[in-house]
């Protein structure tokens, strides 16, 4: 049996137990898994925002988006033209045309912004998740009937079965007495919630019939939007590109990512930041790694003398001490990844925070343990762990065996 092993089996031993986890080392081994608690936490929480954020994105809206420089319309024809080449790409599993203005909603002295999308039912079911975000009523696909969001509905006072009227420049009428915008009442008949404080305070959903005689546009669309198959969400870019090149100008191609680059980017660099910041936690828990190993060899110098005088290497002695602070830092590193996941968990699933919806744009806290994040928690805790180990070990190989057998001698 080498020494190493000899010192380790010592370590796990009654008494190297009380030895090796003493108060100091308690101390130490808490201020680690406070840290790591922390980045666990901090990680799943942008990790699961991110996430929640990507996926109201994607059930509000398409993939791709096909519209005219502008502003101009789409005609029957060029639709037609259009949807004959979405067909032959393997990609596309489903497209529709939309119809997208801004305006007004008012209920009485009530009055909100809104952003009206006319829909085909059906059809802008295949192409986002609309349907699924309706809790309350349904989308009733003939007549004046509207599906509004939950904030918007809150902000005029309104239920489903109430009537609101709609108001938009776009059809208005110039007189004498100035430009006069069309009013269209209509009635609620849903409410959406997704969750995303822009879209629940704004949108306002219409059938695609109503919408085109309301804005006195017969047979013309703003634009159309595609919904790809699932593996090729994340490839939106290189096929919006694709039907970029073969469209040509007037038309215009985007999907969501290049709508949403700022916001994920945001997102993408605060993650990092806040891993960066909290990660100081554990450096200074490292710090006092530091400490206590020093004291640890100070205290076991008699026996390190006498290791070194019957003729122990330095690097041999040099690698006891490296596990013990090992042992140390990864207890408190897998203790802290074990009450960050618990810790997380307890998040999602009670309301202990409450977040601000206007000010955070999502209304509720989603945690998602990634496990890329738990490699990086390891890779920073461990590169941490044996830093802290590297000034004190470099004491041993400086200690003379008799000076220090002389000097501790009773």
């Amino acid at each position: 049996m080498n020494f190493q092993q000899f010192f380790i089996q010592k370590f796990f031993s009654i008494k190297g137990r009380k030895n090796l986890f003493s108060f100091n080392s308690i101390i130490s081994i808490v201020g680690i898994t406070i840290g790591v608690i922390a980045l666990t936490v901090s990680l799943a929480l942008f990790s699961g925002y991110q996430k929640l954020i990507k996926d109201i994105i994607l059930g509000v809206n398409s993939h791709i988006y096909i519209s005219k420089f502008g502003g101009k319309t789409i005609d029957e024809k060029e639709l037609t033209s259009i949807s004959s080449l979405l067909d032959t790409m393997k990609a596309v599993q489903s497209y529709a045309p939309f119809i997208y203005t801004e305006g007004m909603a008012l209920n009485n002295k009530k009055i909100g912004g809104i952003i009206l999308r006319g829909v085909d039912y059906e059809s802008e079911n295949q192409t986002t998740k609309f349907k699924e975000f309706i809790s309350q009523g349904t989308f009733i696909s003939e007549g004046k009937n509207v599906v509004i969001g939950k904030n918007l509905a809150k902000r005029l006072n309104v239920k489903v079965g109430d009537s609101i009227k709609l108001i938009t420049p776009l059809n208005a009428e110039y007189t004498v007495a100035g430009m006069i915008p069309q009013k269209l009442k209509v009635t609620i008949s849903g409410i959406f919630f997704s969750g995303m404080f822009d879209y629940d305070n704004s949108l306002v959903f219409l059938n695609m019939k109503e919408t085109q005689q309301f804005l006195n546009m017969p047979g013309q669309y703003s634009g159309i939007s595609v919904r790809l198959i699932n593996d090729e969400i994340e490839k939106a870019p290189i096929y919006s590109s694709k039907l970029l090149d073969k469209l040509q100008y007037p038309f215009n191609v985007t999907d969501w990512i290049i709508l949403n680059k700022n916001l994920f980017s945001l997102l993408k660099l605060e993650k990092w930041v806040i891993f960066l910041i909290i990660g100081l936690i554990i450096l200074v828990a490292g710090f006092g790694m530091t400490s206590v190993l020093s004291m640890h060899i100070f205290d076991k110098r008699k026996e390190i003398g006498i290791l070194k005088a019957i003729g122990a290497e330095n690097a041999t002695i040099q690698r006891i001490f490296l596990y013990r602070n090992i042992i140390l830092g990864f207890t408190g590193v897998i203790l802290g990844m074990i009450l960050g996941i618990i810790l997380s968990q307890i998040l999602t699933f009670t309301d202990i925070v409450k977040i601000e919806s206007d000010v955070y744009m999502v209304d509720r806290l989603i945690v998602k343990n990634n496990l890329i994040d738990f490699v990086f928690i390891i890779i920073v805790s461990g590169v941490i762990v044996l830093g802290s180990a590297y000034f004190p070990l470099r004491k041993i190989a400086k200690m003379d065996a008799v000076s220090i057998i002389r000097t501790t001698k009773k």
